[in-house]
């Protein structure tokens, strides 16, 4: 006769609503809403309880979503499959009939998303309104999410020598320290005024739930309006400014590391992303390309220039053998070769150099010469 105490069955069924009330908990708010819309399209559409879903189900399912962009169309699909996942994780459906699903791929379109240093100057540059500005100011400077931003109180700011610092709690639940130059640091007390340590650092006109905190759509439109008054003929959002931060800190030699940890990135592999969104150079241009129609073209060209003003030739790349100042930021080889020239906000031409070790292009801070 067995005596043990009877465990509970956990495959004991529950109503859909308190499975994804469990799927949910604890979630950030953005992350619930999306997911609650995903998976309540999906049981409208496949009309019975989540114990009997089949991945035939999820493929027909799928298939009504074709009309959509491949983004959309995985996003959608993401939120059933995690639902599915958890459900048969706490024991709740006996099978986990997403596992089979194939998901469409995504095109990286990070690439189209990108603003260049001199447009990121003219629409902090263009900001009459001196909270606005300190908004793209941090969006940029800190690389902040714009639910970070906007969830800022004083108290999460410290002074340092120099500058500042930002104390994020961010997504997962994961908090970081995010060091601010002193220009953007002294902006910032000039807003302060005689705000409490628990008032936010930007206010709103309207009041929430939590008091005058700024709402997230109310900076896309801060930032979409900066964009069009700087000419820039793009649909910028907040984490446009995000990326910005990431590749032009990694062209200026940031170790890829410290972007991770400065943007909350759980996976470096993410931050590397960057790395191969704007690149300087290409196998193609290595190749000798002369036919016909290439030399035809060249001399056109050539015609077309007889009446320009001749553009200054740049001087031939030569290879800096030995220097004691300028070294690689990925390897610390010393082993640099010249790679043109790059226009920086203040409107200069910074040096450029590739390194012969590692084949990583930066350009030195400015104190490196």
């Amino acid at each position: 006769m067995n005596n043990s105490p009877q465990t509970r069955d956990i495959t004991c069924p529950e109503t859909d609503q308190t499975v994804i009330d469990r799927w949910l908990h604890g979630l950030s708010e953005d992350t619930q809403r999306l997911y609650k819309r995903c998976v309540n399209e999906f049981l409208e559409w496949v009309k019975k309880p989540l114990c009997e879903v089949t991945l035939t189900d999820l493929q027909g399912w799928q298939e009504t979503l074709s009309d959509f962009a491949p983004h959309t169309q995985r996003l959608k699909m993401t939120g059933v499959k995690s639902l599915l996942s958890f459900g048969h994780q706490i024991g709740v459906l006996q099978k986990n009939v997403s596992f089979g699903l194939r998901q469409p791929k995504i095109k990286d379109t990070l690439n189209e998303r990108i603003l260049s240093e001199e447009e990121v100057a003219a629409m902090i540059e263009t900001q009459t309104n001196k909270r606005n500005q300190a908004i793209l100011l941090l969006l940029y400077t800190a690389g902040l999410r714009v639910n970070e931003l906007c969830l800022l109180r004083w108290k999460d700011l410290s002074a340092r020598v120099p500058g500042g610092q930002l104390t994020i709690f961010g997504k997962s639940g994961k908090t970081r320290i995010v060091v601010l130059p002193e220009p953007v640091w002294q902006h910032l007390c000039k807003l302060r005024n005689n705000a409490l340590p628990s008032d936010p650092v930007f206010m709103s006109r309207e009041k929430d739930s939590l008091g005058t905190t700024l709402d997230q759509s109310q900076v896309n439109r801060i930032v979409a309006k900066a964009a069009s008054e700087a000419g820039i003929n793009k649909k910028v959002s907040p984490h446009w400014l995000r990326h910005a931060h990431a590749i032009h800190s990694l062209s200026r030699g940031a170790p890829l590391h410290l972007v991770q940890n400065t943007i909350g990135h759980s996976s470096i592999v993410t931050t590397s992303r960057y790395l191969h969104a704007h690149i300087d150079d290409s196998s193609a241009l290595y190749l000798n390309i002369r036919t016909q129609t290439t030399e035809q073209s060249t001399q056109q060209s050539t015609d077309g220039d007889q009446h320009k003003p001749q553009e200054q030739k740049q001087p031939p790349i030569k290879v800096q053998k030995k220097t004691s100042v300028v070294k690689c930021p990925n390897c610390k080889s010393i082993e640099l070769q010249q790679s043109g020239f790059q226009v920086l906000a203040d409107g200069l031409n910074h040096q450029r150099f590739r390194c012969q070790n590692c084949d990583y292009v930066f350009t030195p801070p400015l104190e490196a010469g």
